[in-house]
């Protein structure tokens, strides 16, 4: 399925290098590298660079299979991110803002109790990155950063043991939940 991707960017990459074929590129569309494999979240963003250092990325993140402790749960995360550009290439060094909406969901059993829960949760941070791109497009994106969150944990029905089992399952999947980390390791082709 992978391979299956990454062909598929290439064969994409190749007909929009040769038919909107530009001095620098402007845009750039990723997907993260190392999420899939090893963390099982899907992950895609899109930048457009315009007024020569200002970039504006969008990104999506889903995560189908969190679990732990007999919780099961899916996660689903918009990123809106401001990045000022340390020239007006699109490959360099950048620094800015960003707001991200995550929504977890699901259902769990503590003892004899089925449970459902939810967590809006609101970040806000700054974070900072280098994206490379080669002489066809291919460009390599990391970046890092840190914020606040504001989130509300939802639990039906709320009891000590829901809450304890809840508690484990959080810890289990620390990344998506009250996360107000910021990171990406990505690959995709700029245009």
């Amino acid at each position: 399925m992978k391979s299956k991707i990454l062909f598929t960017m290439v064969i994409i990459a190749t007909f929009l290098k040769t038919s909107y074929a530009q001095d620098e590129p402007r845009q750039a569309i990723n997907i993260c590298a190392i999420a899939i494999p090893l963390m099982n979240i899907y992950v895609v963003n899109y930048e457009y660079l315009y007024h020569n250092r200002h970039g504006l990325a969008a990104r999506i993140e889903y995560a189908p299979k969190l679990k732990d402790a007999d919780t099961k749960g899916v996660a689903l995360a918009g990123v809106l991110n401001y990045r000022w550009h340390f020239s007006s290439k699109l490959e360099n060094l950048f620094i800015g803002p960003y707001v991200r909406y995550r929504y977890v969901y699901g259902s769990g059993i503590a003892g004899a109790t089925n449970y459902d829960f939810s967590i809006p949760e609101v970040n806000l941070g700054i974070n900072g990155g280098y994206r490379w791109v080669s002489k066809i497009g291919i460009n390599i994106l990391i970046a890092a950063g840190y914020g606040y969150s504001i989130d509300k944990e939802n639990l039906t029905p709320s009891n000590s043991d829901v809450i304890s089992v809840f508690s484990t399952f959080k810890n289990a999947n620390n990344s998506m939940i009250d996360a107000p980390f910021y990171g990406e390791f990505s690959i995709g082709y700029a245009f």
